[in-house]
């Protein structure tokens, strides 16, 4: 009886947080008329007008927002992948004078809110010259990422056998060769942890674009739909379709990537 009550209070918490999904989907189907009237309905009357994606897609300049997402994201992801496993390495492995310091100097950064660093990123872009460019918008969100990117490389490095370490110095490896032929492939779980929790705040994130950006042109997908939301007159099923657009390539590639983020929270995390 008690198990019973417990799946139907979990399958209406599941409704309640579906409906809403549901409720996008379905109102991306409707003509604007039929959204205004009948806001309550998640299911459009008539058949489906499939014709606002393309009119989101096209005449609004969504399709330039999801290049300038896809770029962001993929070069974030990339940049911190390469850049944060070298330095785990480096602390997992190596010796030297300050490892310590500057470790834990790192991990200490995890309790700085992001807020408090944005206006010295935003002198520092501009002196730079980089408002209004890609360079501009990805190398803030690559340094945000550096605190758990190295706490979970590192933590995942030193689960792995300093055994392999050694055969591969016997065998006449030098250390970028053993980090990219031995190390690198064997921590795939704890990539695609970081890879996938970087996408998804990359392909999110509107707060640090809406201020290093003010062209058009280089808005992304977070800021078309603010730009979408701002109009004086809201056409709720554009909203809506230009909101689908955003979250699909999140539900596509999360399931791909789910067992290998679930492995590399776990195993990346345990063994200090």
């Amino acid at each position: 009886m008690v198990k019973t009550i417990k799946h139907i209070i979990l399958v209406l918490y599941g409704l309640t947080c579906v409906y809403p999904f549901l409720w996008m989907i379905g109102t991306s189907l409707k003509t604007s008329q039929d959204a205004l009237a009948n806001p309550q309905s998640p299911l459009p009357k008539g058949a489906p007008e499939w014709s606002t994606f393309a009119e989101v897609w096209n005449k609004l300049n969504f399709y330039r927002f999801f290049v300038n997402s896809v770029v962001v994201s993929i070069i974030v992801i990339i940049g911190v992948v390469l850049i944060y496993t070298m330095m785990a390495y480096s602390f997992a492995k190596f010796r030297f004078r300050g490892k310590k310091f500057v470790y834990y100097t790192f991990i200490a950064l995890l309790l700085v809110p992001g807020v408090t660093t944005l206006i010295p990123l935003y002198i520092n872009m501009t002196n730079l010259g980089l408002q209004n460019t890609y360079v501009g918008m990805i190398l803030p969100m690559i340094n945000g990422a550096a605190p758990f990117a190295i706490f979970l490389f590192t933590s995942y490095f030193r689960t792995i056998s300093h055994e392999l370490y050694e055969c591969a110095v016997l065998d006449g490896c030098g250390n970028f060769k053993i980090y990219w032929r031995v190390y690198l492939p064997l921590a795939l779980p704890a990539i695609g942890t970081i890879a996938i929790l970087n996408f998804i705040g990359s392909w999110n994130n509107i707060l640090w674009p809406m201020i290093i950006v003010d062209k058009q042109e280089m808005f992304t997908l977070p800021m078309g739909l603010m730009y979408l939301d701002s109009s004086s007159f809201k056409k709720w099923n554009e909203l809506m379709a230009g909101a689908l657009i955003t979250v699909i390539p999140i539900l596509i590639a999360f399931p791909f990537m789910q067992k290998m983020y679930v492995k590399g929270m776990t195993v990346g995390s345990v063994k200090m």
